[in-house]
């Protein structure tokens, strides 16, 4: 007997065990084949998505480039048709005419400081071999660090176009070159060259696809020169009009398209293009590498799947084995022990005990189960209850069913009462989940004090939903309203005293049934948006007759709005705040939300409007984010003050920052005039006149931005030409000094000032 019942439990596990094997082979079996058919489908399939998805993104990336190579195209033209370029190539004294150069270099400083991509703009005189930089200013010729890029462009073959110039495109810049004149001359008297930063373009392309590793982007002239590309820096500005791959392209009539070729490495590889008016082709490759990199997932995912069934099958079958049937063999163990003993009785006696053992701990845990699922009812009451108020479960029979399941009385007359935070575009979104959690566990506690009953959750964003019924009897189901508002006003207490929390309660209509409570729900957020034009009290009631008001004899207060922009841009804050809280008097009496938060959208354009009036960016003001500011401001105290401490301040600082930047160049020019007339007097009101301002307030902007006086600057200049003259010229000091416009007395007493020694003595120590 002792042998038949040992083989009988090696046999049940060994059966086991084959038994669980065979399960997990026949389950592996159709993951592989259906991962692999997978695989296959999601290839094809990705492929063309791609297709699709990246086409739009090169169309969208030539659009945009071609936005900015036509911007810098166009201002190159309407700078070299102006009259003043024009004039240049006919103007007798043009070569010595500096006031004419100055007037040449600020219309290209301000052209490049409007148009960011543009980096350096050169003109070139080739009657008089004069070159006038943006970052250089007046050069002669032979004198110019980047010669050679005058050369290069000067040749160019036709009227216009870009190029790659020996000294700019080793600093990184592409460049637009147009010779001089435009009309009028045969044969080119000069040359505009415009540099443009090559991280310009790269940064459109970045801008317009995320997956740029695996993408190559490529600009190819309409001359068949390679203006840019994005992998391969070596080709470009190099004519690739032999290219096979661009020959194939050229000689498609469709103006985009797709072409199948192979890249360097041999890979099959799909060359999207398409081809701007100007015959310039956008070409972006999308190698099989990539689809596969993206499609890698699918293989890990059928292999771990494969991997994770054996091992559970495994670790199955060691457990199985050894606590699956631990019971019956300890049950069979000890019946050996009885029947060794030869004791029968007592063996099922033990078998039963050990048996009705194994009961017992079941329904130790099933009650423990219980206990559990009755903690953490609550919970799942909860999410349901926030669920049906958000209007997420509509279904009838759902919500009766789910009702009987938690035990919530679906027929009961319903409202629902909203508390939100005021100014809660102050908390951070982390404090969020604590703020609603305490304000929850107060209202729970003031429900019962008020012999009201109800569930409590979380809404969104920082609001706490309270769904409130009557269980009083004699009031056949309807809340007493009095209690209600009691409770309401309770709450506003209780949370201003326990977190220093000013709170607004919405309160919607009574409806009975649980489905209806959404209606309640949305009339309550309707009765919170009360509070733009209501500041009374803190508890507002959804009123439907106040709804349906229309405001037709409102009108909007634009004179206010034009009175508040000229306080603005006069400076005068406190007059500028006084006009606000009038227009938000006048506002706040149409007595509708959407009205007024209308008008301030509008208040807002026109600030942001006067801002872009005064030469500032739009993409500067965009920055800031003004609108959604704005929107995070629910009442029309907090719109006031946003206005008042974030806007005007701002406003203020913008202005007066544009109005520093306008001071810098007007110093920088003036530098610049003195520096390249030395040799005669300069006096303030000459360069006050230059730069449009009055002595007296250039000679407080030049101290500030300089930190020295306008007369000790030009001293300064005069000496250091002096020093350089001594130290390289053969001149004697009387022509020293006629060449920097002092009489020799007066050159030597102010070079001993500045330099401590007599001209004489400086040119002995440093030749």
């Amino acid at each position: 007997m002792r042998n038949r019942l040992s083989g009988k439990s090696r046999n049940r596990a060994t059966y086991f065990r084959r038994l669980i094997w065979l399960v997990f082979i026949c389950v592996c079996i159709p993951v592989v084949l259906i991962g692999s058919i997978y695989y296959k489908l999601s290839v094809s399939h990705l492929t063309e998505e791609l297709k699709s998805q990246y086409m739009t993104s090169l169309k969208s990336t030539m659009d945009s480039t071609e936005d900015r190579l036509a911007t810098i195209e166009y201002d190159s033209l309407h700078f070299s048709g102006s009259l003043m370029v024009r004039e240049s190539f006919f103007r007798e004294s043009f070569k010595n005419d500096y006031v004419y150069h100055g007037n040449l270099l600020d219309s290209m400083l301000t052209r490049k400081n409007v148009n960011p991509p543009i980096q350096e703009m050169i003109y070139y005189n080739d009657q008089y071999q004069i070159v006038l930089s943006t970052d250089y200013g007046y050069v002669q010729k032979n004198k110019y660090s980047y010669d050679a890029d005058i050369d290069r462009g000067f040749s160019l073959n036709k009227q216009a176009g870009w190029m790659y110039l020996p000294d700019a495109s080793s600093r990184g810049y592409i460049s637009y070159v147009r010779l001089l004149p435009v009309i009028g001359s045969a044969q080119a008297q000069g040359a505009l060259i415009t540099h443009v930063k090559e991280e310009a373009l790269s940064q459109e392309f970045q801008k317009h696809n995320e997956s740029r590793d695996y993408l190559n982007y490529r600009i190819i002239d309409s001359s068949g020169v390679e203006l840019f590309s994005s992998r391969n820096e070596g080709i470009r500005g190099l004519d690739v009009s032999t290219d096979p791959l661009y020959k194939q392209i050229s000689d498609i009539e469709s103006r985009s398209g797709i072409v199948y070729g192979e890249d360097e490495n041999g890979k099959a590889t799909l060359y999207l293009f398409s081809k701007t008016l100007l015959d310039r082709v956008y070409i972006t490759s999308l190698s099989e590498i990539a689809i596969s990199e993206q499609l890698g997932w699918i293989k890990f995912v059928i292999l771990y799947t494969v991997l994770i069934f054996l091992v559970i099958g495994l670790i199955m079958s060691y457990i199985c084995s050894r606590f699956v049937y631990n019971p019956v063999e300890r049950l069979i163990q000890q019946g050996k022990k009885l029947t060794e003993k030869q004791s029968f009785p007592q063996t099922s006696s033990n078998e039963f005990e050990y048996i009705t053992e194994c009961l017992h701990y079941m329904h130790e845990q099933a009650e423990s189960l219980n206990k559990h699922l009755k903690v953490i009812e609550p919970n799942i009451r909860d999410q349901f209850i926030g669920k049906v108020i958000k209007g997420e479960i509509w279904d009838k029979e759902r919500i009766q069913s789910e009702c009987k399941t938690l035990q919530i009385e679906e027929d009961h007359m319903y409202t629902v009462i909203v508390v939100t935070p005021e100014k809660a575009y102050k908390f951070l979104p982390e404090e969020w989940p604590l703020t609603t959690f305490a304000i929850a566990n107060i209202m729970k506690e003031l429900l019962n004090k008020y012999e009201l009953c109800g569930y409590i959750s979380n809404g969104d964003g920082m609001e706490t939903i309270a769904l409130v019924y009557s269980n009083d009897q004699h009031a056949n189901g309807y809340i007493n309203r009095d209690r209600l508002n009691r409770f309401a006003e309770h709450t506003c207490d209780e949370v201003k005293k326990c977190l220093s929390l000013n709170v607004s309660v919405g309160v919607g209509s009574e409806y009975s049934g649980l489905k209806k409570t959404s209606e309640s729900y949305q009339e309550a957020l309707l009765a919170l948006q009360n509070r733009m034009y209501k500041t009374s009290s803190p508890i507002n009631y959804f009123d439907s007759n106040e709804n349906t008001k229309k405001q037709t004899m409102f009108f909007y207060p634009r004179e206010l709005e034009l009175e508040i922009v000229d306080y603005l841009n006069k400076g005068e804050q406190d007059l500028t705040e006084q006009s606000l809280k009038k227009f938000a008097d006048v506002v706040r009496a149409s007595e509708s939300y959407n009205l007024i938060y209308q008008s301030y959208h509008v208040l807002l354009s026109s600030i942001i409007r006067s801002i872009e009036q005064k030469g500032i960016g739009l993409l500067e003001i965009m920055e800031n984010n003004w609108f959604d500011q704005l929107k995070s401001r629910k009442t029309t105290g907090e719109i006031v003050d946003w206005f008042i401490e974030v806007l005007f301040p701002l406003y203020f600082d913008i202005i007066e920052e544009n109005q520093n930047l306008s001071g810098r160049l007007a110093v920088q020019k003036v530098w610049q005039h003195v520096k390249e007339n030395i040799g005669i007097n300069i006096s303030l009101t000459e360069c006050a006149e230059l730069v449009g301002m009055s002595p007296s307030y250039l000679s407080r902007l030049f101290r500030r931005e300089t930190g020295i006086s306008f007369v000790d600057y030009v001293k300064r200049c005069k000496v250091e030409e002096a020093k350089k003259l001594l130290r390289d010229k053969d001149m004697n000091i009387i022509q020293i000094a006629q060449t920097v416009g002092y009489s020799e007395r007066n050159l030597s007493r102010v070079f001993k000032d500045a330099v401590g020694m007599s001209p004489g003595q400086f040119r002995s120590d440093h030749r």
